[in-house]
Parts: structure tokens; sequence; C-alpha cells
């Protein structure tokens, strides 16, 4: 296989119950140790096919639950950041960005003994209002992002940036690899493929074929969250607040958890029928063949 037939899985690791709970009621609290038992399982389907993944992990998970970062740095994935907590660039500021940057790199470096060259953004919460943030990624020790969605939705997305791993440059001879999350061209329209709620959503078929027409010219980008896999009934606290909440929110929360008895088969099928390689492995092969391309924002 050529490097463009090479996909990449790539796992955004929080845990559904605090981002939930933070994020929909206020409330403050830990991730739970269901995060342990998720990331687990999908680390039992990388070695049973031989997959190694890209796991960008939030910093509040990684001081939690160290033992759980040894171990997926110890099978050899690669890790990398997804903030210290999971919020979103647009309610950051700079300094913040940039604190809780290094806060979440350096606990990783000093728990697995690896440099962490990649960060994937919260929500995907990278795009023209928040590209702020890429010269203090570059500047916060990271060498890639992966967090632009080159399509748009209600939630997030970037129109027309390059669907192509590329090279940033943000002048003052600083520059920063992107690996864009990956979209299939249907009627006309650019449609998010190969995780998340699409995962769930869509038939695997549809998938399959997708990251097939995918690969023919660039690496397919696979992602998910441990708690997409979590098919267990949340706690009690967290049904008492939704059956508080307005109809409209109680319905969108409902979408969270539709289909995810479907994921771990999807998953299975996925890694037994694509060839993967961290994302870093896949950066190295195309600056090996001097074939990423550099672009400008200001263009």
């Amino acid at each position: 296989m050529t490097t463009h037939n090479v996909a990449s899985l790539t796992i955004d690791v929080e845990d559904g119950i605090n981002i939930s709970m933070r994020d929909n009621f206020k409330v403050e609290m830990e991730p739970t140790a269901r995060v342990e038992g998720n990331v687990e399982v999908i680390l039992e389907i990388c070695e049973r096919n031989g997959v190694k993944a890209t796991f960008f992990i939030l910093g509040e998970v990684a001081g939690k639950f160290p033992a759980m970062i040894k171990r997926i740095a110890d099978r050899g994935h690669e890790i990398g950041v997804h903030g210290y907590e999971h919020d979103q660039i647009f309610k950051l500021t700079p300094d913040k960005l940039k604190s809780s940057l290094e806060r979440a790199r350096a606990l990783m470096e000093d728990q697995t003994g690896q440099e962490i060259r990649g960060f994937r953004a919260p929500a995907f919460s990278i795009n023209t209002r928040t590209s702020w943030a890429l010269p203090i990624i570059a500047g916060s020790g990271f060498s890639y992002d992966s967090s632009i969605f080159p399509s748009l939705s209600l939630r997030y997305g970037w129109k027309d940036f390059s669907k192509d791993i590329c090279r940033i440059d943000l002048g003052n001879s600083v520059s920063l690899v992107e690996v864009p999350l990956s979209v299939h061209t249907m009627m006309g329209r650019d449609i998010p493929v190969g995780g998340g709620g699409y995962l769930r959503y869509f038939p695997y078929s549809f998938t399959r074929r997708a990251l097939q027409r995918i690969s023919k010219d660039r690496s397919p980008i696979v992602y998910l969250h441990p708690y997409e896999l979590d098919t267990e009934r949340y706690p009690d606290y967290y049904h008492e607040a939704i059956a508080k909440s307005p109809l409209k929110k109680r319905l969108v929360l409902s979408l969270y958890r539709f289909k995810k008895g479907t994921v771990k088969s999807k998953l299975e099928r996925i890694t037994r029928e694509f060839e993967f390689l961290p994302l870093k492995d896949i950066i190295d092969k195309l600056e090996e063949n001097q074939s990423i391309p550099t672009i400008s924002l200001e263009q």
C-alpha cells in the first residue's frame, strides 16, 4: 500500500459523563472511571487487529488516570493532547489556551517519556474565527494539529480548507502541519464521515465505501470518543438532570446515545478492513517524500 492508502485511527479521550454534566448542566465533576473501561475496549480491538492509533487525551483525564496513559503508550500508540479540560477554543483567551496546552503536554510527556507532537481541539473548534489559535499551538511545542473539518456543519467546520494534509505558513518562520478530518463529496456537498455521530448514524457499508474512495486520494482519518462505545445506563444523577431540562435539550441529548450499540462492531470491521498508522507516522512518510504542500491563511 502507498501512504495515501493508509488510514489513521484517532481517539479523542474524554469522559462522556463529566463532559455532559459540565457542558449541559453546569455541574463540575471529575472524569469517571468509565473512561478507563471504554479505552480498554478500544485497546483490545486495536491489539486484536494489529492497529496502532493516535490518542488525543484531555489533561484532566491523564491527571486522574495516569496508569491508563502509560498503558496506551506502552502498547505502541501515539499520545496527543486534547486540551486540559474540554474547553472549545472560542471559550478561551490566548493566554488560557497556551497555559492549557503547555500544562497538558508537560503532564503527558512526564507520564510517558514520549515527545508529544499533536493536538486536537475539543469539538473541532478551530475555524476562520479561531485561527488565531494556530500560532499558539505551534508556539506551545506542537508540530501538527488535527482540528479542522474542511466543510461546514451546525457545530463546526472551515469551508474550503484543504482536504489534504498541509503545512500552514504562520509567518515569522513558524509553521504547523494540519491534518484535516475526512469528508466525502456527495452530490456536490462535503459530508463528514468516518467518526463520531457519523460513524454511529451511517450504515457501515456507506462508511466503508466513503473511506475507500477517500483513500484513493489521501489518508482517511477515522475518529471516535471512548464514550461512544459505552452502552451502559448513565448514573441516576445524569437522568435526573435531563428530566429537569426543556424538551429541546432532552431531544438533543438523546441523539448522543442513538445507535451506540453499533459502534464496537463497526470499529472491529474498520480495523480489520483498513491499514492504519498513527498520525505522526503518516506525516513523517509524507515529509520524507516531500509531499506536504505549504499554504498561507492569507491566500
